[in-house]
């Protein structure tokens, strides 16, 4: 991104703008907490984080995601705090990665290159293989262990396997 098209992004702040501000916060309060331990720096990135996401919407935890994830759209993205998440996540808005809530609290494990689509939910602790499309809506309850499948439904179902 250029020095140009930074100036404008911040002069005109679009959802993008506030969005990749959000993750460097995430990043950075990960940086602090299990790189290089400063805790008085992770509860400041912490706390500018957990401000900024309550205007978009984002509960996420610092540690769930590999590095490359992209949040899409503002909107409801919740993410258990167990949960754990491969590289180059993609997210859309209105997502759920919890527990089914059950005791104990298991929670979702999901692979590299994962494409989360509009208000799917994935529930439970289930493994999610590398690759896979989530479609809009879909309610993942089972583990999907076929790299580069699509799953799509309530519950679940892979109807496309690459």
């Amino acid at each position: 991104m250029t020095l140009k098209e930074r100036f404008l992004e911040w002069l005109i702040r679009p959802e993008k703008y506030y969005i990749r501000k959000y993750l460097r916060f995430l990043r950075k309060e990960e940086k602090y907490s299990y790189e290089k331990p400063r805790k008085l720096l992770a509860l400041c990135y912490k706390a500018h984080k957990n401000r900024l996401g309550s205007r978009l919407g984002f509960i996420i935890s610092a540690g769930c995601f590999a590095e490359g994830l992209q949040l899409e759209h503002y909107g409801s993205v919740i993410v258990n705090p167990k949960a754990r998440i491969g590289r180059n996540c993609k997210i859309h808005g209105n997502c759920c990665i919890g527990s089914d809530g059950g005791y104990p609290d298991y929670s979702p494990v999901i692979g590299d290159n994962v494409d989360i689509g509009q208000g799917a939910q994935i529930l439970g602790g289930i493994k999610i293989a590398d690759d896979v499309r989530i479609g809009a809506g879909a309610v993942v309850v089972k583990d999907v262990l076929t790299p580069g499948a699509t799953v799509v439904g309530v519950p679940g179902k892979v109807i496309n396997q690459e």
